[in-house]
């Protein structure tokens, strides 16, 4: 080997470690803290379904070592070890995968957890996609945090083409009244990201003004509210049945309720998109006789 081509080969290699070597990764969760990194992070806990899904998409899915009981898409999610459940997070079975980096859900992770963790020197991403775009953003995120940055950037871009396509508008947009539970009767205000996917659709959701997340929904209210579509998410169209004496509600005259998959509205993932093109078709079906959607 010439001396030209060995010293090419040690300039290559010496680029390459470069190119790889760690670096300070920071970034803003959804609570407004600033999370950072000497390096990238190689063991990751994430204690919500949403963030263990963001995190694959992003390519970090080899960084994962624990996540919440739920975490099951995609399939490799279900091979990881897990950490705690719904009704509790043991800071030991945290603690014990030694992470480097655990990605929290604001409002569904223990406070006092949160902040033991990061009295323990334990970086904590809060995430909680409120907005449509915040999705993409916690992608662009999680995707710096794990040394992704440029697969996480992708992924956002992605992320954001396909949410402008599918957003549509009506001349005369429909009522929608989002199902969650039956007994009592509520739905989401419009503060939750549902709502918001309505909204992207071109629809109007009901009760959005209501003070508090999950309010509770009177017949009376609505009946008078009049709604042209009901959505619910469920694994299957039995929910419809139970509506059948609710002749008076347009949507219920007019058969326009629609099932929606409860992992994907429910969600704040990649995935949510999903659920909004079912949303979108939806209420798109219900305005065949009415308005025409513009683009």
């Amino acid at each position: 080997m010439s001396f030209i081509r060995r010293v090419a080969g040690i300039v290559a290699l010496s680029l390459g470690l470069a190119a790889e070597a760690p670096a300070a990764v920071t970034a803003v969760d959804d609570n407004g803290d600033r999370v950072s990194l000497d390096r990238p992070a190689t063991r990751i806990v994430a204690l919500a379904p949403h963030a263990v899904e963001m995190l694959y998409k992003v390519g970090a899915g080899d960084a994962l070592v624990g996540a919440i009981d739920g975490s099951d898409y995609p399939a490799a999610a279900l091979r990881l070890p897990r950490v705690g459940n719904y009704r509790g997070i043991p800071l030991e079975a945290v603690l014990a995968r030694e992470p480097d980096l655990v990605v929290a859900w604001a409002s569904g992770t223990p406070g006092a957890l949160i902040e033991r963790l990061r009295e323990l020197g334990i970086a904590v991403y809060a995430s909680e996609p409120r907005a449509l775009s915040d999705v993409a953003e916690n992608l662009r995120d999680l995707g710096r945090l794990a040394g992704r940055g440029q697969r996480g950037q992708y992924q956002s871009a992605v992320y954001l083409a396909r949410l402008a396509a599918l957003k549509q508008t009506f001349d005369e947009p429909p009522w929608v009244f989002y199902q969650l539970g039956a007994s009592p009767l509520t739905t989401l205000a419009g503060g939750h990201i549902v709502s918001q996917v309505i909204r992207a659709c071109g629809g109007v959701p009901l009760f959005a003004e209501q003070p508090v997340l999950v309010p509770q929904i009177g017949r009376e209210a609505l009946i008078a509210a009049r709604p042209t579509v009901i959505l619910r998410a469920a694994r299957d169209d039995d929910w419809q049945a139970a509506w059948q004496r609710w002749s008076l509600v347009p949507a219920v005259a007019n058969g326009q309720l629609y099932t929606l998959e409860p992992d994907w509205i429910s969600r704040p993932g990649p995935r949510l998109l999903d659920a909004m093109a079912q949303a979108c078709a939806a209420l798109r079906r219900s305005a065949d006789e009415g308005a025409t959607p513009a683009q």
